[in-house]
């Protein structure tokens, strides 16, 4: 487990959708239901946003970054099955997938993540293509269980320095919201917690372009 405070680490989140993003009600400023977009304003959970999470060409945008972050907590584990066999008295513990599990808290600027979790966990898709801009819909997890454009992605960006002069920058894939929260105090701020989870390979880049194609089928 590593946790970081929201002012070490950027994080921005885009749909996996090359095409679509997850909107809101593009008529008026809010969020009356979530529908696929194409476009992108503000920044993620701001207020006022007609595009509330950008699609994945956005990659490390000014709109897709997730404001008012106080906390990330990355859990990276496998999934092991033990496995027994007559007349053995050892057992065996077979690794079955990578497993990333990501856990944002962020001070509550609006609904969105209370409508993300109700009605869109999984993202968007084009039943045109991959990547295709027409035909999209709010995924709801039962559509296909190996398409490329399923879940979110999470973009953890290192801060930069002397010692470090380029950023690093964590990307966990096809991420699925599995979990989220509210802490309501009568003296503070209210904050939520949004949590994910993938089962595919994250990876580390020092630049945007490298960070923003589509996950390869044989990675699902």
């Amino acid at each position: 487990m590593t946790y970081w405070l929201g002012k070490d680490v950027n994080i921005y989140m885009t749909t996996e959708q090359g095409a679509l993003s997850v909107s809101g009600n593009a008529s008026t400023d809010g969020m009356s239901a979530l529908t696929s977009g194409n476009g992108v304003k503000n920044n993620v959970g701001g207020p006022g946003n007609f595009w509330v999470i950008p699609h994945r060409t956005y990659g490390r945008a000014s709109g897709s970054k997730v404001t008012d972050v106080t906390g990330i907590d990355y859990s990276p584990s496998t999934v092991d099955e033990n496995l027994s066999f007559m007349g053995k008295n050892t057992n065996l513990t077979a690794e079955i997938k990578k497993s990333q599990v990501i856990t944002i808290t962020r001070k509550v600027s609006n609904a969105l993540f209370d409508q993300v979790y109700n009605s869109a966990r999984d993202g968007v898709y084009s039943t045109d293509g991959a990547d295709a801009s027409g035909s999209g819909a709010v995924f709801d997890g039962l559509t296909t269980s190996n398409n490329q454009n399923f879940g979110y992605r999470i973009y953890l960006q290192f801060a930069s320095g002397a010692s470090v002069p380029v950023d690093e920058t964590l990307i966990i894939r096809n991420c699925c919201l599995t979990a989220h929260s509210k802490s309501l105090t009568p003296d503070g701020a209210t904050e939520e917690t949004i949590e994910f989870y993938s089962y595919t390979q994250p990876l580390l880049t020092l630049s945007d372009a490298s960070g923003t194609a589509i996950t390869a089928t044989t990675e699902i």
